[in-house]
């Protein structure tokens, strides 16, 4: 498992990672700033020596606990409407001028790859797993979307120009394909 953070604000020495490469990660979450309230409790816990260097953290999970909750989530049953669901959703990506609002359209360069479709699938499985259920809804694909896609669409240089949101690209897409 890799987990890769990306700061836009220091990035003297680094460079973007090829698109070919951001689309081997599964999701890609935005953080925001901590709210006050979030912001406090960073200060609270620091103070408290959370994060010193003298306290080594005990592991939250052994080797085979992590082995047998990914065996789980193999179990969960994906129906193959929902499946079709999200084989539709990054078809539209790919063929977003027959599907969506064509100014919209314009800006994707590049639509996602199959690995977008087994990123949905996976990651569905996992967001059933959380919630106590043996199978995925629709609506663990949708409260995915973002999560799955922002980093797969590949928008062209009118979308940055124009300031348009990855989100709202992919928020029409979701609207575009029937749910099941």
């Amino acid at each position: 498992m890799v987990l890769a953070t990306q700061n836009p604000i220091e990035q003297e020495g680094t460079y973007q990672l090829p698109e070919a490469q951001m689309d081997r990660f599964m999701l890609k979450d935005v953080l925001d700033y901590p709210t006050p309230a979030e912001e406090t409790e960073i200060i609270r816990r620091i103070d408290a020596g959370v994060f010193s260097a003298e306290q080594k953290p005990a592991a939250a999970a052994s080797l085979d606990a992590v082995i047998g909750v990914q065996a789980l989530v193999k179990r969960i049953y994906v129906d193959p409407a929902v499946i079709n669901y999200i084989v539709g959703l990054v078809f539209v990506t790919r063929n977003a001028g027959q599907y969506i609002n064509q100014r919209l359209a314009g800006f994707i360069e590049f639509g996602a790859s199959p690995r977008a479709s087994i990123a949905f699938s996976q990651a569905a499985r996992a967001v059933a797993l959380l919630n106590g259920r043996d199978h995925v809804i629709p609506e663990d694909v949708k409260s995915l979307a973002h999560r799955v896609l922002r980093h797969r669409l590949i928008l062209g240089f009118d979308a940055v120009a124009e300031q348009v949101p990855v989100e709202t690209i992919i928020d029409a897409v979701v609207a575009s394909v029937q749910t099941p």
